[in-house]
């Protein structure tokens, strides 16, 4: 029986000023190959405009590359030109692809706009920024803080990928995390192997690991670790090391968010991070006897 279609049906993009247009082709490719709908986000966040109104108030300004005194005036055009440039960066991108998107500008806090068109079946696809000082902003903080805190899955996708090409790797703490069920359904859509990191006391695998592997659909590779503890970034990074992967999945909770951040820029791959919801996404079924 094969597995069924993951749960997702929108990504939503969190467009930030200068998202690296590479970095903004993958995305939209993956929402794409996954055929989900394809949401634009720009939030003009109403707490960046109140830190503005602080006198000693600075900021990184994207054009000169360098710290600032806030200008309130400046802030709304710079922030009007960035919500431009980023719906033709997201239009030119989809366009390539030949898929339909659709951008929104929305003014108020990070929080509570993720919070409210977010649901369980959206990705919050983040990009980092290309550079230090960027990733270091408030605006940046404030809507990766959202994201994490919304009932969307979030995907954390780097500045530049390391690949194109290579299995979906599922960071399991148990052995049916719910992890393994959403890598399987991507590893399936984008035709790639599974890897099953097991992060976890017991030599035996998990029901949806056995699932998987009797359905014959693509290889499946367990990697027992369970003397890696993952609550640092050494831990998951070494385990990821080899594996030359395309796409992390991660349930909520199993690694910290620095840790997820860390990994992203380190190894230069998305990480998807899900929540229990997900665990819908391959249809039950019975083990041949």
């Amino acid at each position: 029986m094969p597995v069924k279609p993951h749960i997702f049906k929108r990504a939503v993009l969190g467009l930030h000023a200068r998202a690296p247009d590479r970095a903004l082709q993958v995305a939209v490719k993956m929402a794409d190959l996954l055929q989900l709908e394809l949401l634009g986000l720009f939030i003009d966040d109403s707490s960046l405009h109140a830190l503005a109104n602080i006198s000693f108030a600075r900021e990184y300004h994207m054009l000169s590359g360098a710290w600032q005194p806030m200008d309130p005036r400046q802030l709304a055009r710079d922030m009007e030109l960035a919500a431009r440039s980023a719906d033709r960066a997201l239009a030119e991108a989809a366009g390539r692809l030949g898929i339909r998107s659709r951008f929104e500008v929305i003014q108020g806090s990070a929080a509570e706009t993720i919070a409210s068109i977010s649901g369980h079946d959206d990705i919050i696809i983040i990009i980092e920024p290309a550079s230090l000082a960027e990733r270091n902003t408030q605006q940046y903080a404030w809507l990766v803080d959202a994201a994490f805190r919304s009932a969307a899955a979030v995907m954390l996708m780097p500045t530049r990928t390391a690949r194109s090409a290579g299995p979906v790797v599922a960071v399991a703490a148990s052995p049916d995390d719910r992890s393994v069920a959403v890598a399987a359904a991507f590893a399936a859509a984008a035709n790639e192997n599974l890897i099953i990191i097991e992060q976890y006391e017991g030599a035996a695998p998990g029901a949806g690991a056995q699932m998987l592997a009797a359905g014959g659909e693509f290889a499946v590779k367990r990697l027992p670790v369970r003397s890696v503890p993952f609550s640092g970034v050494s831990g998951l990074s070494a385990a990821l090391g080899p594996l030359q992967e395309r796409l992390v999945v991660v349930s909520s909770g199993i690694v910290e968010q620095n840790v997820i951040e860390t990994i992203v820029s380190a190894h230069r791959v998305p990480v998807l991070v899900i929540g229990p919801h997900a665990s819908r996404s391959v249809e039950s079924r019975q083990l041949p006897e």
